[in-house]
């Protein structure tokens, strides 16, 4: 995909960045942070670094089956477990300086919205009603699926669970699922009717978008999701469940049993209006006039279990949306995956119990340090091991040495000094070549924080080796080994914003007689640094700067 230059105005361009949105029966894990989460936060911050006009939104999946089975598990009430894990997800989303627009969770107009949504397409046509079997539970009197249904997958024979399997992000129905011993008795499946999104029917609409530019597809993981799917006959997904958890429709009429919407399909809507809200408020707060829902590219940051519901599910809804006049526009849209960090063998999971919280990870790491080694160590495109260990000795060899001689060899040789000359040929040459690489890892076609991690660990690296045997008697070497340092205020803000902080306030306006090592002042609020400006010099000198263990 060809990446789009300026909006259609001429101005900045409008790019709307979200992530899935957490199932709120827990805190975040590593493998939320170091996956959709983290990676939007860098996209979100590198894009504003390109001075785009950036939307950043997402919310608490409140309406998965996930929430009852976990709070079942743990003895408490939905609710309070939706209320609790919300306060913890956005402390940790603190924490981690994830910067959000917005963070919320389902309320009553956002409900609204959602029905507005399906039942719109439901009036034109776009769902089909049919009879499917259901495990049925005679005690409660309910229908059972997705969490409360397990098995193998019949694609790649993972333990599954009913909707999609985690292991392989192809979709399964519940009576699909191949039975385990270890799932209990198998409950008897019942015929109910319910609504589904038919993609066999829309399998022209869905194969034309992908053989059109507009359709390709960032990452290979997400490539073979498609590819396999569309190699067969494309099925027919829930739209609707019977029961009472999630947002009811009744469309079957007043005396059917109720009916609510999957949480599933639910999550496209839910981008469309928290993305709208959150630039809503922004405009309310600016005093303009609101565009929102105008963007020119909507960026999603999804592990790749939500691989067949993006590519497909969401897709569908899309252009059934803008074909039958829904009041959504349908941006440039990239979907960009990863792939699962292991806990000894084993994907991270809340609901299973197989995890290292986020929140305590960065209690004991620390915000930056804990961005960049998991940005560096991301499963973008393959499962990875994740251990406290090679995290820690990865931090000490790539971030945490680095950073102490540049604190040592900078503060005690070039403080009070100043940008006075043109840079030497040799650090020009060494910046023009560290900006391409986070070019690189930061443009959307490219898009990596793997790739931008490493960008950062190898200007810490020349800077520090460089620096210990700086030339202080020569001042275009002075001048080339602080713009080198000055750079890191825009380089390194989407990966470790608190270095950049402190490497902008290194660099004081007034006087040039600040002891090193001073303690620098409260970092600037936005706006963000601009990568035009990287070359710009400072207009203060060098004050000290104290970067090790932020």
């Amino acid at each position: 995909m060809a990446e789009p230059r300026g909006a259609a105005d001429g101005g900045p361009r409008r790019v709307d960045v979200t992530f899935s949105p957490p199932t709120p029966n827990g805190d975040l894990h590593l493998g939320h942070l170091s996956g959709p989460v983290l990676a939007s936060d860098v996209c979100a911050r590198s894009q504003k670094i390109l001075g785009n006009d950036v939307a950043f939104a997402s919310s608490t999946d409140d309406n998965q089956t996930y929430v009852v089975t976990t709070a079942r598990r743990l003895g408490t009430t939905p609710e309070a477990l939706i209320r609790q894990a919300l306060g913890s997800v956005r402390g940790t989303l603190g924490a981690a300086a994830v910067g959000v627009d917005l963070f919320e969770r389902p309320d009553e107009r956002y409900e609204t919205f959602v029905r507005t949504f399906f039942t719109t397409l439901w009036e034109a046509g776009a769902f089909d009603r049919r009879e499917v079997e259901l495990p049925y539970d005679a005690e409660s009197g309910q229908y059972r699926a997705e969490a409360f249904v397990t098995g193998r997958c019949p694609s790649c024979l993972a333990h599954a669970r009913a909707g999609v399997c985690e292991a392989c992000g192809l979709y399964n129905l519940p009576g699909a699922l191949l039975p385990v011993e270890d799932g209990g008795p198998a409950l008897p499946r019942e015929p109910v009717p319910i609504w589904v999104l038919d993609l066999e029917r829309y399998r022209s609409m869905i194969t034309g978008f992908y053989a059109s530019p507009e359709g390709a597809v960032q990452r290979p993981d997400l490539r073979g999701v498609v590819a396999e799917t569309l190699a067969g006959r494309l099925p027919a997904i829930p739209v609707t469940y019977p029961g009472d958890w999630g947002i009811s429709v009744d469309w079957d009429g007043p005396d059917a049993p109720p009916q609510t919407v999957n949480a599933w399909p639910e999550i496209y809507v839910g981008h469309l209006y928290w993305l709208r809200r959150a630039r809503e408020t922004r405009d309310a707060i600016a005093g303009r006039e609101s565009r929102a829902g105008a963007c020119d590219e909507l960026v999603q940051f999804i592990g790749i279990d939500n691989g067949f519901y993006n590519a497909f599910v969401y897709l569908a809804l899309s252009l059934l949306a803008v074909e039958h006049g829904l009041p959504v526009e349908r941006p440039a849209t990239r979907t960009i995956t990863n792939q699962y960090f292991l806990l000894e063998g084993r994907k991270f999971s809340t609901s299973k119990g197989d995890v290292v919280w986020a929140g305590d990870y960065l209690a004991g790491a620390g915000r930056d340090r804990a961005r960049f080694v998991l940005a560096l160590t991301s499963p973008e495109l393959q499962q990875s091991e994740f251990t406290e260990q090679v995290a820690a000795a990865t931090l000490k060899t790539r971030f945490d040495e680095p950073l102490a001689v540049i604190d040592a060899a900078l503060n005690e040789r070039l403080a009070g000094r100043g940008i006075d000359a043109p840079p030497s040929p040799w650090w020009r040459s060494a910046l023009e070549a560290s900006v391409r690489r986070f070019e690189g890892a930061y443009a959307l076609d490219t898009f990596s924080i793997r790739r931008a991690a490493e960008a950062l660990a190898l200007h810490l690296e020349v800077l520090a080796l460089r620096g210990a045997r700086l030339r202080t008697d020569d001042p275009s070497e002075v001048s080339g080994a602080l713009m080198f340092l000055w750079a890191l205020r825009v380089l390194a803000w989407p990966v470790t914003p608190d270095l950049a902080a402190g490497v902008a306030a290194a660099f004081e306006t007034t006087t040039a007689d600040s002891l090193a090592g001073a303690p620098p002042p409260e970092p600037p609020p936005e706006p963000p640094p601009l990568l035009e400006d990287v070359a710009e010099p400072p207009s203060g000198h060098f004050r000290g700067i104290s970067l090790a263990r932020r």
